[in-house]
């Protein structure tokens, strides 16, 4: 027999108050889908440049790319975005990206000078040169696959998980707002300029083919995006500690080098590698510049040194510390933060991304008789960094 409950005469609602409890139910039901939804169009990446990329790639290999047509490509904001990029840490000027695109649409690498003298602009150039121009005309020949690459990325919802995966792994709470931005023909697969975001789809589809990997999945796309939005958040609490020492301008070319360490580090081996070293090892490139750790630790112990025994000039410093461009900062300090993980834990390494004057420290009293031992004299000279100062 079917089983059902009568209502007591006194507890049968009434058609009208129904159709309010419905209309109540239904916009609560709506409120509460708003935030999700709102937070999705805030950070719905901005599409422009890759699809014009696109188009100009497309228009190269018909032979009917136009001059007005790149100087569309060039003035938009994601363009001027890959262009900064490049100028963290290099020398690249909007002319010279100009010549390498016009070049590569004619199925060309271009022959590109320096900028200026000095190791930047030499770095920007074998970056224009190695890696951009390579890129564009291996888009030129797979435009299919990215044009199913942004179809995909325009699907991807989970994209807004991008902040709050970054504010989980910060050492304290810190506001986030960023614009997120999906672009083609970067040196970069993901960069943040200021609270602007950006995947580079060309960039990184490329390199997974001469991995011969998988192109990057939607989960590794936030995680792109959330590596980025790290570094705003971390920023903002390196900035805050930097305000509460007095450094010398000798101690002070120490902090940036040591937190540049940290900065790539700790967003690697906390976000791309799920604190796993393992996971680091899969990323694409990743093994050939983890090979290189063993060098690179003596290398940054000597920068710290000539830093704080000067400071350095500015060309001594950008060469000293060219060994660390592409991938060798975020492959020593997921190393470093490795070491500490295995010994303190997750609580350790946030000790430490707290005040970066730690890590020399941290590092020694946990690694094993085996590994690398940075000199005591300059751990500590590290750890006092802006105490030495009358104040």
């Amino acid at each position: 027999m079917e089983q059902f409950t009568v209502l007591p005469r006194s507890l049968v609602v009434p058609d009208a108050l129904k159709f309010r409890f419905v209309t109540i139910l239904w916009l609560l039901v709506l409120a509460a889908a708003i935030p999700a939804q709102y937070a999705w169009a805030q950070q719905t990446p901005d599409f422009t440049q890759a699809d014009a990329m696109l188009s100009f790639l497309r228009s190269c290999a018909a032979q009917k790319a136009s001059t007005a047509e790149l100087d569309r490509l060039i003035d938009l904001p994601g363009t001027t975005l890959v262009v900064a990029q490049q100028n963290i840490s290099r020398r690249v000027t909007t002319d010279q990206y100009r010549a390498v695109l016009q070049a590569a649409c004619a199925g060309q690498i271009a022959s590109v000078k320096p900028a200026e003298p000095g190791t930047r602009a030499e770095k920007g150039v074998e970056g224009l040169t190695q890696d951009i121009a390579p890129s564009l005309l291996w888009g030129r020949k797979n435009l299919p696959l990215l044009e199913s690459r942004l179809k995909e990325l325009r699907r991807n919802r989970s994209i807004a998980d991008a902040l709050p995966l970054a504010r989980k792994n910060l050492p304290r709470q810190i506001p986030l707002e960023a614009k997120f931005y999906v672009v083609m023909g970067g040196r970069a697969g993901a960069a943040a300029i200021e609270n602007q975001l950006y995947f580079d789809v060309l960039s990184s589809s490329w390199r997974a083919s001469l991995e011969k990997s998988p192109p990057t999945s939607p989960a590794e796309v936030v995680e792109f995006f959330a590596h980025e939005a790290h570094h705003l958040g971390y920023g903002q609490i390196l900035d805050a500690k930097r305000r509460s020492l007095r450094l010398t301008p000798a101690e002070n070319q120490a902090w940036n080098f040591l937190t540049a360490i940290l900065m790539e580090g700790s967003a690697t081996f906390l976000i791309n590698g799920h604190e796993k070293m393992a996971d680091v090892e899969k990323m694409p490139e990743f093994p050939a510049y983890l090979a290189k750790v063993p060098q690179l630790l003596p290398a940054m112990q000597g920068i710290l040194q000539r830093a704080l025994a000067g400071p350095m000039s500015d060309e001594a410093s950008d060469q000293a510390s060219s060994a660390f461009l592409g991938m060798g900062y975020h492959a020593t300090g997921a190393e470093l933060l490795n070491v500490i993980h295995e010994k303190r834990g997750l609580e350790g390494v946030m000790e430490v991304m707290a005040d970066p004057r730690q890590l020399l420290t941290a590092y020694n009293a946990c690694g094993s008789p085996s590994d690398f031992r940075f000199d005591l004299q300059l751990a500590n000279r590290i750890a006092g960094l802006g105490k030495l100062q009358k104040r």
